[in-house]
């Protein structure tokens, strides 16, 4: 589905650092290599973000954290769900017009190694890259792009309705008949998560799992962190989301639970990249050099996400590396984009 660009403006943030929900941190220590990007970017006057890795009102928080510690630099924010932002890159790019400086995209069926491959990105290892997790360094041996966010994508259920213990433990107990007419999922056609769950369950259980999930009236959303929503107000309950879509309304006292699945919770690594076309290199640098630092991680863990460094811990106590995790092989990717139309067909949009 490709949108018309009334229809992008209404569904994307296009914003600047002093329209952000600024609640700035303290001082980050910045190293010598920033400051001299620094001074570098002020002479470019701005960059511009584009993102689907995060929500919007976390990415202007992030920008609010950046620009705390560099006031200097003005921020374009643009934020769209992962399917959506990849076709506006593709867009502009086809007009030779790509106007994202960094490029954040929820990057589950290989989309950054394919814009790497077309020779759009610009090579650069931020240096923090060896400050996250070693699971989350060197996806790109190149240097083209790295991981920036970290996700989880989780089981929810409604706690007024469904015990905990009769709530599902595993992606496989969701064809249970007993959760017909009760569940809620994501469409791989419009959401990158999305896309990866439905490419990973059918390499786990078989496409049939998805002709049950449909015979049994599964209501699927175009976004999935709508999903969160259906599952609070009781219209289903139990539901596929992403753990930060979830967490806040459980910790506001709201009746949503989250089970990490036995078979294990999916997860999103989400490489950025530089667009090699950028006018703002330093700029750019910078951006990706915050991106990994520890102040940005405590914005996204402030906001109920996961921490890419183990020097910042989440809000939940828990870390990734201590949860049962998996997500699509390479070779699993490849199938991605094959699964849109027969899921069309399956759930008739």
């Amino acid at each position: 589905m490709t949108d018309s660009p009334d229809r992008w403006t209404r569904r994307t943030v296009l914003a600047t650092a002093a329209a952000a929900l600024a609640v700035p941190p303290a001082r980050a220590a910045v190293t010598d290599f920033e400051k001299t990007l620094y001074e570098a970017a002020k002479k470019e006057g701005e960059i511009t973000w584009y993102t689907s890795q995060i929500l919007g009102e976390t990415a202007q928080r992030v920008i609010a954290a950046f620009n705390a510690v560099y006031p200097d630099l003005k921020v374009n924010l643009l934020r769209a769900s992962g399917q959506v932002l990849y076709q506006r890159v593709m867009q502009e790019i086809g007009m030779n017009a790509l106007a994202g400086d960094v490029i954040s995209l929820s990057d589950t069926g290989g989309q950054q190694a394919e814009l790497k491959e077309a020779g759009h990105f610009l090579k650069y290892r931020p240096h923090r890259a060896g400050e996250v997790y070693p699971m989350f360094q060197n996806v790109d041996p190149e240097d083209f792009y790295h991981v920036t966010t970290a996700a989880m994508t989780v089981l929810i259920y409604n706690t007024k309705l469904v015990k905990p213990e009769d709530a599902p433990k595993a992606w496989s107990d969701m064809v249970n008949p007993k959760w017909k007419g009760k569940v809620a999922i994501g469409h791989p056609g419009f959401s990158s998560l999305a896309t990866a769950w439905t490419t990973k369950m059918t390499a786990l259980y078989g496409w049939g799992f998805f002709e049950t999930l449909a015979k049994y009236d599964t209501q699927v959303t175009r976004n999935i962190n709508d999903t969160a929503t259906l599952v609070t107000a009781g219209e289903r309950l139990i539901g596929v989301t992403p753990a930060p879509s979830a967490r806040p309304g459980a910790a506001k006292g709201n009746p949503i639970g989250v089970v990490y699945p036995t078979d294990g919770a999916l997860l999103a690594a989400s490489p950025s990249g530089i667009a090699k076309v950028t006018k703002h290199p330093n700029g750019a640098k910078l951006l990706m050099e915050f991106l990994l630092s520890a102040e940005c991680a405590k914005v996204l863990v402030n906001d109920y996400g996961d921490s890419l460094r183990p020097d910042v811990t989440s809000l939940t106590g828990q870390s990734i590396a201590d949860i049962k995790t998996i997500a699509p092989t390479a070779e699993e990717s490849r199938t991605m984009a094959d699964l849109v139309e027969p899921f069309r067909n399956l759930f008739g949009f």
